[in-house]
């Protein structure tokens, strides 16, 4: 089966360039491991401030024994024990809320810069071709606008199809029972699934943005949609493979989770984000055998020289081409 060979020439692929692999595994897991620690202690320590607020809110104030009309009937507190407590674990709250959008953003940029410098290495690799660190750091220079670019465009068709699912399964929600909630599984469902089926081109299109030249955004997008014919089902069990084992992991997780004897979570979160970081890197590997293989399925031989793609054309063909 396809699915298979394109699994096992990805790992095989892995020890090609094979330093220039564990820079890139090293890089992505040391730095998402510390933003991921110095995130969970700054969250404990908003956590922790926040609870010791709302325990001192119940606390009684002194003044309020030596003047009792300052105390609201209602609550039994004074208006500063009440609206004190309040801004201030609003305050925070608000804090912890750029903290993880900071912690998400930082995530992305690792991952992302991780996925372009995994596929040019792949791609390096895949046509038996070795470069530097030198050589790819300034191959990512000269190229990390255009993936980023098309990465922005997929992410937007990625929530435009995240809204209209929303869209849909709202009056299902507004109205629950047994019957709605069951339908609202069954699109909830059926929608993830046809976005795997959907993002093969788009995952597919920031492939292309890397490898190919002045080609990124909508074109590489469209481009991705022509090379795909054919292997659209490939990629898709490529996609479920990938999320399964995802979905294995942070059942495994959340089961840890509810143990509290098994020790600190946080550790576990830790060995969960290297997990998933070098599954990410495999996927990118992945995804870029299969942009080649599509390029053989459409009758393009195609080969890297200094990170710029050209075709080779057939020597049959340039034969006849010759007076």
């Amino acid at each position: 089966m396809e699915l298979f060979t394109i699994l096992n020439e990805s790992i095989k692929l892995l020890p090609k360039n094979g330093k220039l692999m564990a820079f890139i595994a090293i890089f992505s897991v040391v730095l998402s491991s510390s933003i991921f620690l110095l995130f969970s202690y700054i969250l404990q320590s908003l956590v922790i401030d926040m609870f010791v607020t709302s325990q001192q809110s119940f606390m009684p104030d002194p003044n309020s024994f030596a003047d009792p009309s300052s105390l609201t009937p209602q609550t039994g507190f004074s208006p500063a024990q009440i609206i004190g407590p309040l801004r201030h674990l609003q305050e925070d709250s608000s804090i912890i809320l750029a903290v993880e959008i900071a912690f998400i953003f930082a995530l992305s940029v690792i991952s992302f810069f991780s996925t372009i410098s995994t596929i040019l290495v792949s791609s390096l690799s895949y046509n038996s071709k070795n470069s530097s660190p030198k050589e790819i750091f300034s191959m990512i220079a000269r190229k990390w606008t255009r993936p980023l670019i098309t990465t922005l465009y997929v992410s937007c068709l990625a929530i435009g199809y995240f809204f209209v699912v929303l869209l849909l399964a709202t009056p299902l929600l507004m109205y629950r029972n047994k019957a709605t909630l069951s339908v609202a599984i069954l699109l909830g469902i059926v929608a993830f699934v046809f976005y795997l089926y959907l993002s093969v081109s788009w995952a597919l299109a920031i492939v292309v943005s890397v490898v190919e030249e002045s080609c990124y955004g909508i074109e590489a997008l469209g481009k991705a949609g022509a090379l795909v014919k054919g292997k659209r089902l490939i990629g898709f069990l490529l996609n479920v493979c990938f999320v399964l084992v995802t979905l294995i992991v942070f059942l495994g997780y959340m089961i840890i989770l509810g143990k509290k004897w098994l020790g600190n979570p946080i550790i576990y979160g830790l060995l969960v984000l290297i997990f998933l970081s070098l599954v990410k890197i495999l996927r990118a590997v992945a995804y870029a055998v299969l942009y080649f293989r599509c390029k053989v399925h459409h009758g393009e031989e195609v080969e890297l020289h200094g990170g710029v793609e050209y075709s080779k054309l057939p020597t049959t063909q340039l034969a006849n081409d010759m007076p």
